[in-house]
């Protein structure tokens, strides 16, 4: 059995350095953790993901792509331009290993998490990322800018962030102000071992 200790330490973080020794200490184990333990997150985004972008040719950004499970499914799902990026090396280190999944692979400087240029990326994911601790509510706006109109933001929002009403409050205003229209907003499970569940966003930029 998986030792399950880093992923509860998980929803027990209190500041960005934790996360990120957290996320360094547990690279090599990551894997076999998050999928003993029912991670479908991925899974349940990547399907969101077909459901509403059909050229499998676009660019794709996997923020906060850790081990590169989101990105297994969305290379087996028939989308092969992706790019990574994470703020562990020792989480990219394991990526790289899966070879050609993600084009590149980038360290975030989480003074500028987002370098790159706006219409760089037509989809951007973030799954099992916009989280306390580990991403703010604003996350949703400052991605949402990187995108040209039509782009889509796809990221989920698990049980215990939820209880936070900033993160569903910034997409709504996001909407309300024309920056973006939310697509899905849907309810489903998360890590089934724990019973966790997540809501799955996609938004589209307008």
């Amino acid at each position: 059995m998986a030792d399950d200790s880093f992923l509860k330490q998980a929803y027990q973080l209190k500041n960005t350095a934790d996360t990120i020794a957290l996320y360094q200490e547990w690279a090599e184990s990551y894997d076999s953790s998050v999928r003993e333990h029912g991670y479908v997150t991925p899974g349940r985004c990547v399907a969101a993901l077909q459901r509403h972008q059909s050229d499998k040719n676009v660019p794709i950004l996997d923020v906060g792509c850790g081990t590169g499970i989101s990105g297994f499914v969305m290379y087996q799902a028939g989308y092969h331009h992706i790019d990574g990026s994470d703020v562990s090396q020792a989480m990219l280190d394991k990526a790289a290993l899966l070879g050609d999944i993600y084009h590149k692979l980038h360290l975030v400087n989480l003074d500028n998490p987002f370098d790159f240029e706006k219409g760089t990326y037509h989809v951007i994911t973030a799954m099992g990322v916009i989280a306390d601790k580990h991403a703010p509510p604003e996350t949703i706006i400052q991605l949402l800018e990187k995108l040209e109109a039509g782009g889509l933001l796809i990221f989920s929002l698990n049980n215990h962030t939820l209880e936070n009403p900033a993160y569903e409050q910034t997409a709504f205003r996001a909407e309300k102000e024309g920056l973006a229209e939310i697509l899905e907003a849907e309810n489903g499970p998360h890590l089934t071992g724990y019973n966790m569940t997540s809501k799955i966003y996609v938004m589209r930029r307008c």
